[in-house]
């Protein structure tokens, strides 16, 4: 027994607990704030990219090659869903595409989706969103001017934190425990921090629910026109940005017959995208155009390319003596379609051309550049129904009255 007490750690100078104690504790918190790290990280996602988690989209990579499919969205990437598994070329079973966050970062152009295309119940649950998002209750108001605050004041929360740590270290000289965990402990609040904030652009904050015009890069050649989608700012943060509509309307319906050819020679690669203030690069003459579709055909494949200023809704493709199969994918300004040429050969395509739709893109690719009509905000007492109450309708009309007289007053003054 003496020899077991003898081999003991000694008591920690100035502190009352013994070395193993620290040491056990250093490894808990050690612990406790990996874990509550990696769960952070692994459930954050971009509050963007969430709208459309569980929908059918259409996503545009960055040359313009196009994949639609339910939308997965995970904290290191996304994952599409095809519609139907199909069988390549070489006979191998395909029925999702991955893109990990290098390829999000990179290679993603945008992610459109359209109303008509989603299944009664993803129907419902996008017209919930948008309500949700144009129409915020008071709390989601408040807790989004909050997160602003945090966003905007990020740097003056994290010296604080470094300096609570650091007075706390000097106060208490003989803390073990904190003086070997200092950095995790700054390092984890400002990760706390990171997740918490919102980010805060007051340029864009002010057209929040808005009308604008969204400028995507056009795929064949980044410095061209870009491609405009219209719609409401919904949303947006460091990576992404989101647009929607609350209507989703076609301009008009259009017929394509495809050419009953199966089979062609391969086409070359898309060469990259052309330097600044040179041309876009000549692509192979096609087979067919026909009211603004350009249709090639590469070895077994169909390529549908939209040479028009709209965006244009593939809705099914019909053939003679085969069911009609249902498609339900979008084609962006120069982006390309890709049909497998044995099952459509020969066949008619029904496609809508629309004037808008839902998009989310990556603002390092896509920029608000104009701002639509303005549309008047709701009160911040409306969703509270506060105008009920007697008196305040009054109260704030007068309040109105008044600062509009005090501009007059000003305007006269000046004048």
């Amino acid at each position: 027994m003496t020899a077991l007490i003898a081999q003991a750690p000694a008591p920690v100078d100035g502190i009352g607990i013994s070395a193993a104690t620290v040491f056990y504790l250093t490894i808990s918190f050690i612990f406790i704030s990996a874990i509550l790290t990696a769960v952070l990280t692994k459930w954050w996602r971009d509050k963007c990219l969430k709208f459309f988690h569980g929908y059918h989209v259409t996503l545009e990579r960055l040359r313009g090659q196009t994949t639609w499919g339910a939308l997965k969205v995970f904290s290191s990437g996304i994952e599409v869903m095809f519609d139907h598994p199909y069988i390549d070329r070489f006979g191998r079973l395909k029925r999702s595409t991955l893109h990990y966050q290098n390829d999000v970062d990179n290679s993603i152009l945008s992610l459109l989706r359209y109303h008509d295309e989603l299944a009664p119940e993803e129907q419902k649950r996008r017209a919930r969103q948008v309500k949700r998002t144009f129409n915020p209750g008071p709390f989601r108001r408040l807790w989004r001017s909050i997160r602003n605050v945090v966003n905007t004041m990020r740097d003056a929360f994290n010296a604080a934190i470094g300096a609570v740590v650091g007075q706390y270290q000097r106060m208490n000289p003989a803390s073990a425990v904190l003086s070997s965990q200092a950095g995790s402990v700054t390092q984890m609040g400002q990760t706390l921090l990171s997740r918490f904030a919102n980010a805060y652009e007051p340029l864009l904050e002010q057209y929040m629910g808005q009308p604008v015009i969204l400028d995507v890069l056009d795929p064949i050649n980044p410095n061209n026109l870009a491609v405009e989608y219209t719609g409401y700012l919904a949303d947006y943060t460091q990576q992404w940005i989101a647009i929607f509509n609350v209507e989703h309307k076609t301009e008009r319906e259009i017929w394509i017959e495809l050419p009953a050819q199966t089979v062609g020679e391969a086409l070359p690669p898309l060469p990259p995208a052309p330097p600044p203030g040179a041309p876009s690069p000549v692509l192979p003459t096609p087979i067919k155009v026909d009211q603004g579709l350009a249709i090639r055909i590469d070895l077994n494949r169909f390529k549908i390319q939209n040479t028009m200023h709209q965006t244009v809704v593939v809705r099914r493709i019909e053939r003679e003596g085969f069911k009609a199969v249902e498609l339900g994918m979008t084609i962006p300004p120069s982006g390309t379609l890709e049909l497998p040429a044995r099952d459509v050969a020969g066949g008619r395509l029904f496609i809508e051309v629309i004037r808008c739709l839902d998009v989310v893109a990556p603002r390092k690719f896509a920029t608000v550049r104009h701002a639509g009509e303005f549309v008047e905000r709701k009160s911040f007492l409306t969703p509270m129904e506060f105008d009920q109450i007697p008196f305040i309708p009054t109260i704030m009309d007068a309040f109105q009255t008044r600062s509009k007289n005090k501009e007059e007053d000003i305007k006269g003054d000046v004048t």
